[in-house]
């Protein structure tokens, strides 16, 4: 009977094993198609475009197109794997009302970072590493809500986006077209 709950344990342990999982997202921001191999993968990720590939977690082998090799123990379940090696900015993006602006409690720590070769003080952060563990709520090219409801015991909420340099380039015209438009 003890060889039989020890078996059952683990046969149990294996088979939890074997259904957790690790999904990659592979993005490229820039204008040409980026290829990278993931094990034996090849992947051909399209401009401005994402690809998802699924693996086990555990020791796996990147290589990229310049043929530089990275071998990464995945332990999360969701990584943005960046082959171009471009620049990300993090932001802490706040909803709620004014009167709260000035006292929330931001994830990302105000300071000052240097993005596209410009100095910018705030909430933020920069990726430009091959693997990021995803620790944000919307991804490049993922649009933000315009509004968002807030649980009835809080006054904010705040939401981590990750921008690709197009977008931030786009996000900063429309800010200063809008802020023109008003003069």
């Amino acid at each position: 009977m003890k060889k039989l709950f020890i078996l059952s344990i683990l046969s149990l342990t294996v088979f939890s094993s074997c259904s957790s999982k690790v999904d990659l997202a592979i993005d490229n921001p820039t204008d040409a198609s980026v290829e990278i191999v993931v094990d034996t993968l090849r992947v051909l990720v399209p401009p401005k475009d994402v690809v998802w590939v699924e693996m086990g977690p555990g020791e796996h082998q990147l290589t990229l197109e310049n043929d530089s090799i990275i071998k990464y123990n995945f332990t999360e379940s969701v990584y943005m794997i960046n082959p171009s090696l471009s620049e990300y900015l993090v932001a802490d993006e706040y909803y709620g009302p004014p009167s709260f602006q000035n006292s929330y409690a931001s994830t990302l720590p105000n300071k000052e970072v240097t993005f596209l070769g410009m100095k910018i003080e705030g909430n933020y952060d920069v990726l430009t590493n091959v693997i990021n563990k995803v620790t944000w709520d919307y991804g490049p090219r993922e649009t933000l809500p315009e509004m968002v409801e807030v649980d009835a015991d809080e006054s904010y909420t705040t939401l981590v986006k990750v921008y690709d340099s197009y977008e931030f380039i786009e996000m900063m015209q429309s800010a200063y077209d809008s802020y023109s438009e008003e003069e």
